[in-house]
């Protein structure tokens, strides 16, 4: 029975590693707004089939998925891939490609208000599941009586920046490898 109860803790350890990561579009200095270059916001991410998208927005916006010709053009199609207004949208990204998103709103597209994001193959190693990341809110964060923790490393520089941001996967990889070869390790113990 304790046996059956660790392969299921492990199994659910690994499902957690498994599973996609959640980003804020614009988050976390913007929202789903005119104001945000999503652009560049896209471009600092790298998205995996497995991921979602989540678009937090005023009651001036919306969200259509539309097709490469009306994201080029920035007209708004009567008959987009998907829609929606509800201030709170999550697109689920399930397999590797581009997919664009305008607002519908009239004139927000040509103000810069339109994102291409391309997925990556499955095949490319998926990044560690990060917590998500919330847009800023107007209130002041609470004042700690010490500095928050910090579990990362310092954001990269330079043209070493990546190979900084690859041993971080590797060493998130290897902390969750050892996690489940000591659950295993245990489990076999008793």
């Amino acid at each position: 029975m304790l046996r059956a109860l660790m392969a299921v803790a492990i199994m659910a350890a690994m499902a957690g590693f498994a599973r996609g990561r959640n980003y804020v579009v614009g988050a976390p200095t913007g929202g789903w707004d005119i104001s945000t270059n999503y652009t560049l916001w896209a471009s600092t991410k790298t998205f995996y089939p497995g991921d979602t998208l989540t678009f937090l927005y005023g009651s001036s916006h919306d969200v259509l998925e539309v097709t490469s010709v009306a994201y080029g053009s920035c007209g708004a199609p009567s008959n987009p891939i998907s829609s929606d207004k509800s201030g709170n949208t999550t697109v689920a990204l399930k397999a590797a490609g581009t997919r664009y998103f305008i607002c519908g709103t009239a004139g927000h597209c040509r103000s810069g208000m339109k994102m291409a994001v391309r997925i990556a193959s499955s095949g490319s190693p998926p990044p560690s599941p990060l917590p998500d990341f919330p847009p800023d809110g107007p209130a002041d964060p609470p004042s700690l009586p010490f500095p928050p923790l910090s579990l990362s490393p310092p954001a990269p520089t330079g043209a070493a920046g990546g190979a900084s941001v690859h041993a971080k996967v590797a060493s998130d990889l290897g902390i969750g490898i050892s996690m489940m070869t000591a659950m295993v390790v245990v489990a076999a113990a008793l």
